[in-house]
């Protein structure tokens, strides 16, 4: 069959290329009409056909058998792969409110320790302030 398909291009391309005029052509032409008409040639190409044909039949019982099992297979990663993003989006946001949390404790510190430098204990000392009053 690759012979058939290397002599049927290299024919192609002589008969495209060639500028020596019709005689040429229309040897080539006989002797491609002899090669296709041969007996031989067509026992081949189809037995060609029907190997082609066995071959796809095969292929085509072997996805039926196989898909189910790949279907199930992809399903199941897939699934595995939802529960580590939501696991991960958890996280994140338990992270989030404990830092939030966190911000909120250091504000309400701040808030504590101004008021208790406003409300007593720190006094002023300065110039014709005596340290102890």
């Amino acid at each position: 069959m690759k012979r058939f398909l290397f002599i049927s291009g290299l024919a192609i391309g002589f008969v495209v290329g060639s500028r020596m005029g019709r005689g040429p052509y229309e040897s080539l032409e006989r002797t491609a009409r002899q090669i296709v008409e041969d007996p031989e040639v067509q026992r081949k190409a189809a037995q060609a056909r029907d190997t082609a044909g066995k071959a796809a039949h095969d292929a085509a019982e072997t996805v039926k058998d196989k898909a189910p099992g790949v279907a199930e297979s992809a399903k199941e990663k897939a699934a595995g792969l939802a529960g580590a993003a939501k696991e991960r989006v958890s996280e994140k946001k338990t992270e989030k409110q404990s830092a939030k949390q966190d911000e909120e404790k250091e504000a309400s510190l701040n808030e504590a320790s101004e008021d208790t430098a406003t409300a007593g204990g720190d006094a002023e000392v300065g110039e014709g302030r005596p340290l102890s009053s």
